[in-house]
């Protein structure tokens, strides 16, 4: 009897792990095989049109939100993602800009929640379609970036990504990154 109340303490963890590992969806179940999770930003950014119709994953810092009449249309300092899909800003580096609108309003509910708060950028991974290239302006020079027509976005709260050593209950045992929830429509 002792042993087997050893083996279910030592097995819970386990079960735990391989039931909680996403914590958020941030690519909800509906668009699970439809994501190309290798195709990457730079790839997109060399040629927009080659992959044109694709879906994709793209995150970074939100640098500006506007609503307009076809949507609400986001620009975006592009960053890697990390193994959860949320963007590293720190230590790395970005690959450019990227357009990301929500044709119909339907993801994107204000673009007041993605404004800066305190000087803290919002952080978001956006499931995207990949529909070519739009002209952005930074400060007096105008550029080609690739546009992407949003199907989920996920908004990082910053108070929540922060680094955790140790147990991640009930997620895993380990050292590593603990990020929270984040919001997401």
């Amino acid at each position: 009897m002792r042993w087997q109340q050893g083996v279910i303490f030592f097995c819970m963890p386990a079960l735990f792990a391989i039931g909680g590992c996403s914590g958020q969806d941030v690519i909800p179940e509906r668009l699970e095989g439809q994501v190309d999770r290798d195709l990457r930003f730079v790839e997109v950014k060399d040629n927009p049109e080659a992959h044109r119709g694709k879906l994709m994953l793209a995150g970074g810092k939100v640098l500006g939100a506007k609503r307009l009449n076809e949507g609400t249309r986001l620009e975006i300092l592009q960053y890697p993602l990390s193994d959860d899909l949320v963007p590293e800003t720190r230590g790395e580096r970005s690959r450019g800009r990227f357009v990301a609108v929500d044709m119909g309003g339907k993801n994107v509910v204000d673009p007041a929640v993605l404004q800066k708060e305190d000087e803290e950028e919002k952080l978001v991974t956006v499931v995207g379609e990949v529909l070519g290239t739009t002209t952005v302006k930074i400060d007096q020079v105008e550029q080609q970036v690739p546009k992407l027509a949003i199907k989920h976005i996920t908004v990082w709260d910053r108070d929540q990504l922060r680094p955790y050593y140790g147990y991640r209950a009930p997620y895993a045992w380990g050292y590593g990154p603990y990020y929270g929830r984040g919001l997401y429509w």
